[in-house]
């Protein structure tokens, strides 16, 4: 154990009053953009998936903001250069982030008893606000001021941000933790707004759960707080391109705190002059009632779809939000099929061109595949390393590895042309089992989960096309031979047989890759 040393901190910005909607400027910011509903960086499309950060254990999944002292490396203090170039190379360019469940590892055990002394348990899971010298919080530690600010915390944020708008990685940044409001005590109990840990008069409840009053900003003080509060993250990191803002991890919560956030970040966006990407996360009804308002929807640059889905008989699980359930127990009772993945993301892709849009990870490829093809632009979820075990170097997450040669082969052949395709019904047959993306007349690409036989309709196009089949589990590509434009062309995937090896695949899924033979012929 460890005694914390205590750190003063710089005051909160201002508070200022809402002002007018505008729309969001067509061209967006430099760096990261979203172009016919995908993530592009520097021309390339950026797709793949997202690592959700650890919480509270000591390893768990990497975390931006866990202190580990005298302790660099994965699932400790993390070294933010490597971790985001093992980003690029393992197929997730993207990370999650919110804060920690707690402070330090004596919470672990979920329990709820209020500490005699401040012998922490590193690593610590640092918080946004900061601690003062005075008081004692819930946990032993002094109190928290929440109109001060960790400098630690988002010095570390701001520098993983940079490190993404020069290499083109993301930053997924939630302002809140819902997870703290809810199921348990031992998840509140330390919480920095919680009465007994702060000086401010928060009208918090002492128990949970705690979600739809922590969302009530009628309060006067709460509503200042959040304000201020946003307004801070937005001054540390707003100036970065490859962020995008979500309102909480886990949001279940009311519209009427989505759309005070949401107008909080369109406020500072004019008084600053600038713009950021903004994506919105929680149950449909609230994330319809927003995208419903054609002013803020002009603000959203991504359509987050991780809370309701459509089950494999087609049905819709869609909770209401403001009814206080608990986000992790809507993920853990996914049940739901490729084509019906395919199916929601296609919905929201056509309806929000304008939009990007992310899902949850399942972990297959199949699956993956069909959010892709779809429109998807990443999948975000929980990407622990193999055995759960903390690597000495930063290695492959074990999920990671089911997408590596699709992640590959999109860099490598598809990075500059998957902005300009859009999911189309170019298959013959009302197939359900094989999808379609295209750049009408130069680039088609499909995938079929069954690797049956296929007709994919080209009497709109013309001149000459060089197929290419794609093996999504080796990364083998393999020329098939040259069609002409101008009729539907039907196409037999290797699972048929004509894989021109002496080893026959069994029926599984295949990609086909059609491009113009003009195309072909210019450099890449």
């Amino acid at each position: 154990m460890m005694m914390r040393r205590r750190t003063w901190f710089l005051p909160a910005v201002g508070l200022f009053l809402f002002s007018p909607l505008v729309s969001f400027a067509a061209e967006g910011p430099v760096g990261l953009r979203v172009q016919n509903g995908w993530y592009v960086h520097n021309g390339k499309v950026v797709w793949g998936y997202a690592q959700h950060n650890g919480w509270w254990r000591a390893g768990q999944r990497a975390n931006i903001t866990r202190n580990a002292p005298g302790q660099v490396g994965p699932n400790r203090t993390e070294d933010l250069d490597k971790l985001t170039d093992a980003m690029l190379r393992y197929g997730y360019p993207g990370f999650e982030h919110n804060f920690g469940l707690w402070y330090d590892r004596r919470r672990d055990q979920h329990d709820t008893a209020r500490r005699e002394d401040a012998k922490v348990v590193p690593p610590f899971l640092e918080q946004p606000w900061a601690r003062t010298d005075q008081g004692t919080a819930w946990d032993g530690l002094p109190k928290y001021d929440l109109t001060k600010y960790n400098d630690w915390y988002f010095g570390r944020l701001k520098q993983f941000a940079e490190m993404c708008d020069r290499k083109g990685t993301v930053l997924l940044f939630n302002f809140y933790m819902q997870h703290a409001l809810l199921e348990t005590n031992a998840h509140y109990v330390d919480f920095p707004w919680r009465p007994a840990n702060c000086f401010q008069q928060t009208g918090l409840p002492d128990h949970t759960p705690a979600a739809n009053a922590f969302y009530d900003v009628s309060h006067p003080l709460r509503r200042k707080l959040h304000q201020a509060y946003i307004r801070k993250c937005l001054d540390e990191l707003g100036g970065c391109a490859n962020v995008v803002f979500l309102c909480s991890e886990e949001y279940t919560g009311p519209a009427d705190f989505m759309r005070f956030w949401l107008d909080t970040i369109i406020q500072w966006e004019q008084q600053s002059n600038k713009d950021v990407h903004i994506a919105l996360s929680g149950c449909k009804d609230v994330v319809d009632a927003l995208l419903s308002d054609r002013q803020r929807r002009a603000k959203i640059s991504t359509i987050d779809l991780r809370y309701w889905w459509y089950e494999a008989d087609g049905l819709l699980f869609a909770p209401k939000g403001g009814q206080e359930v608990p986000g992790r127990y809507i993920g853990q009772i996914k049940r739901t099929t490729a084509p019906q993945i395919y199916r929601q993301v296609k919905e929201y892709r056509l309806r929000y061109p304008d939009q990007a849009i992310i899902h949850g990870l399942a972990g297959t490829r199949q699956h993956a595949w069909a959010a892709l093809m779809g429109g998807a632009s990443m999948l975000v979820g929980q990407l622990p390393y193999p055995d759960k075990k903390d690597p000495s170097t930063y290695i492959s997450p074990e999920l990671c590895r089911a997408i590596q040669p699709t992640y590959d082969f999109i860099r490598a052949e598809l990075a500059e042309d998957m902005p300009r395709m859009r999911p189309r019904g170019l298959l013959m047959d009302d197939r359900q089992d094989a999808w379609c993306l295209a750049d009408a007349n130069d680039t088609y690409l499909v995938y079929t989960s069954g690797g049956d036989a296929f007709r994919l309709d080209l009497s709109e196009a013309s001149g000459q096309f060089q197929p290419r089949w794609f093996d999504p589990r080796t990364g083998r590509l393999t020329d098939a031979a040259r069609v002409t434009g101008g009729a539907p062309i039907r196409f037999t995937p290797p699972s048929q047989g004509n894989w021109p090896t002496t080893q026959t695949p069994g029926k599984q899924d295949w990609v086909l890759l059609v491009r113009a033979i003009e195309k072909t012929s210019r450099p890449r």
